[in-house]
């Protein structure tokens, strides 16, 4: 609970300091302070300051610190890997990217795939047929990292959750994630001189690329709703 003693001296601060500011500039004879309304804006101003100044330090700590990222970085990786999914090449990626793997014995000659309830699929899918039939399915799951405002936001995502029932594999959709941001920047007065603009709260969103990658025996055919698109490679 917050002690109300500091908020106490802040009030206590404010109303000495503004009834001081009010009496000078009754006796003042500057242009400045000549009209009254200009004299309340400016006393308003300080009070304001000072009761920043003084509640600040009883704002709540908990707050996340987020790795800083480089936007640029982040769409070049997600690039490499689309690239190296899409030529096979997939080993090449670096295993950090790796965020879940399943292996499945399944000997049937066809496996239908399909999300639950129907959702839309955001994760890429690619298949690369096996050189044998060894009664094994793999899936790999690589998601590049995401960013917003050159903040990671990589390790508060989840991957698909994958399940064989019957003959089919089915891909759920992780929870959806709400993340609420505040963010401070520099008052408009001081971005007037430091080339910044004036006010801004537009957010730079990267979303980083999703893939699951199926190696399937050789002679398994799969099939799927037409809400899947599955891409094979050589």
């Amino acid at each position: 609970m917050i002690s109300v003693v500091p908020i106490v001296i802040v009030v206590i601060m404010v109303i000495a300091i503004t009834s001081l500011l009010v009496n000078l500039t009754k006796r003042s004879r500057s242009v400045l302070f000549s009209g009254s309304r200009i004299r309340w804006m400016f006393v308003g101003y300080l009070s304001i300051l000072l009761i920043c100044t003084g509640v600040s330090p009883l704002l709540p700590k908990g707050e996340i610190t987020y790795q800083k990222v480089d936007g640029n970085q982040l769409e070049r990786d997600s690039n490499e890997l689309y690239e190296a999914a899409i030529k096979g090449n997939i080993e090449t990626v670096d295993s950090e990217y790796i965020v879940k793997t399943r292996k499945f014995d399944y000997t049937e000659k066809q496996l239908n795939i399909a999300v639950l309830n129907d959702d839309f699929l955001s994760t890429s899918i690619f298949v690369e047929r096996k050189t044998s039939n060894d009664g094994k399915i793999e899936a790999l799951q690589y998601q590049t990292g995401s960013g917003i405002n050159d903040l990671s936001i990589s390790d508060l995502l989840q991957p698909l959750k994958i399940n064989i029932d019957k003959n089919t594999l089915i891909l759920e959709n992780p929870e959806k994630l709400t993340l609420e941001f505040s963010q401070f920047q520099q008052a408009f007065p001081i971005n007037q001189f430091n080339g910044k603009g004036g006010f801004s709260d537009s957010s730079h969103f990267i979303n980083g690329t999703s893939i699951l990658y199926l190696k399937i025996p050789k002679d398994l055919e799969l099939t799927t709703t037409n809400e899947i698109v599955l891409e094979y490679v050589e």
